[in-house]
């Protein structure tokens, strides 16, 4: 197959995985994922395999990804929660040591049960905001409560990535002096270089396309020559982005090419994904399902109700943190290229990752078209009648105000 035929291929198969996860009310997601699981290599019918341009486009699809999650993560927003985001932060981080017990009870060893816990840890702000916008929940108060954790999850990804990258290359002397040195370089930058950066950004049209593609790229591939974790690097770019006057624009601009190598990325992953082994891999992922729910709504609940919230809202806050995605397939591509886990756990791991995102993200998508009736039954056990009834007329005001 030829390689613009090959592209052309790819890009109608993600169309129609796409358009028919959409139809079914699924997250994209999940239809670009399945179409890599089933018709690739190790899929029930082959049909395509891993190419070098489904390689290339998924690891830009990777940078692009994080490189905007930096740049909507935005420091002073994250003040601006004060302590109330903090301390759902802090009880939100729970679920890292959760995951990580779940991978040393499946005998993955200390390693791996290290990328589990991040695994675990972290939740979809791609799915949650798109979710929360699509279901018209974004006036919700759980729903700023929420967001603010996943700013909080954003920050804290810094230092896992950072940590787990660094394990990734080894963690010798000459990664950490490499590491070191990038991070002066980036602060550096910070520091000297927003003049430069403002006057680079502020060039239009193909232009500005061509020039911020080649800042995330080069920007990633020297971190990683450094031994700094590429996807980290993006991450680290889209914040300093973020603080630019063009950042608006930016976003514009460069969502069309975010959202088709994002799109191949996922079919990326789901072709390396072996599905026989994977479906051994659902006792495990099950379990890893039910502790990431009880874990998540304690938490959002304790978590809720120390910040102010409602019963209710409290336990729309767990819920809303259910879903997992991007950032967790980031992490378990980064355990399938560390050689010291076992090659049989890094496959066990990359399968009951992928069950585990696709089953939380239709979980999500669930739990989020059918959310007021959701909440209401978990937290009537913690309401009074008085309360309910303040809660339903709380409820209409919030369903005015989205109609309006």
């Amino acid at each position: 197959m030829s390689p613009l035929l090959e592209l052309g291929a790819i890009a109608l198969g993600l169309y129609l995985a796409g358009w028919l996860a959409q139809k079914l009310g699924l997250s994209s997601i999940i239809g670009y994922m399945l179409l890599g699981l089933l018709l690739g290599p190790y899929g029930f019918y082959t049909l395509y395999e891993a190419t070098a341009i489904t390689g290339m486009l998924g690891e830009l699809g990777i940078l692009m990804l994080l490189f905007y999650m930096g740049l909507e993560f935005s420091p002073q927003r994250f003040l601006e929660g004060g302590r109330a985001t903090t301390r759902a932060g802090l009880l939100d981080l729970l679920n890292f040591p959760a995951g990580f017990l779940i991978g040393m009870l499946l005998g993955f060893g200390w390693l791996a049960s290290l990328f589990l816990g991040g695994i675990v840890y972290i939740s979809s702000s791609g799915v949650i905001t798109k979710l929360l916008i699509e279901r018209n929940l974004i006036a919700y108060p759980e729903a700023e409560r929420s967001l603010g954790v996943l700013v909080f999850e954003d920050l804290a990804m810094v230092f896992v990535l950072g940590g787990l990258g660094l394990i990734t290359s080894g963690g010798g002397l000459l990664d950490f002096a490499g590491v070191a040195l990038f991070f002066v370089l980036y602060l550096l930058l910070m520091r000297y270089g927003r003049a430069q950066l403002e006057r680079l950004l502020s060039r239009e049209g193909e232009a500005l396309v061509l020039l911020a593609l080649a800042l995330v790229i080069l920007f990633s591939v020297g971190a990683k020559s450094l031994g700094f974790p590429e996807a980290v690097a993006a991450f680290l770019l889209g914040m300093m982005v973020a603080e630019s006057h063009f950042k608006e624009r930016i976003i514009e601009t460069l969502t069309p090419w975010r959202d088709v190598a994002a799109a191949v990325f996922f079919l990326d992953f789901g072709l390396h994904v072996d599905v026989l082994g994977a479906l051994g891999q659902i006792p495990a992922a099950l379990l890893l399902i039910a502790v990431t729910i009880v874990v998540n709504l304690a938490t959002g609940f304790w978590a809720g109700r120390l910040t102010g919230l409602s019963p209710r809202s409290s336990v729309g806050h767990g819920l809303m943190l259910i879903p997992r995605g991007e950032f967790s397939l980031v992490i378990v591509g980064l355990a399938t290229t560390v050689s010291s886990i076992p090659q049989n756990i890094r496959d066990n791991l990359a399968g009951m990752t992928s069950l585990y995102v696709i089953a939380l993200v239709i979980l999500g998508s669930v739990i989020f078209r059918y959310y007021d009736a959701i909440t209401q039954v978990l937290s009537a056990p913690f309401i009074s009648r008085e309360a309910q009834e303040a809660e339903r007329q709380r409820q209409q005001e919030l369903e005015a105000m989205t109609l309006d």
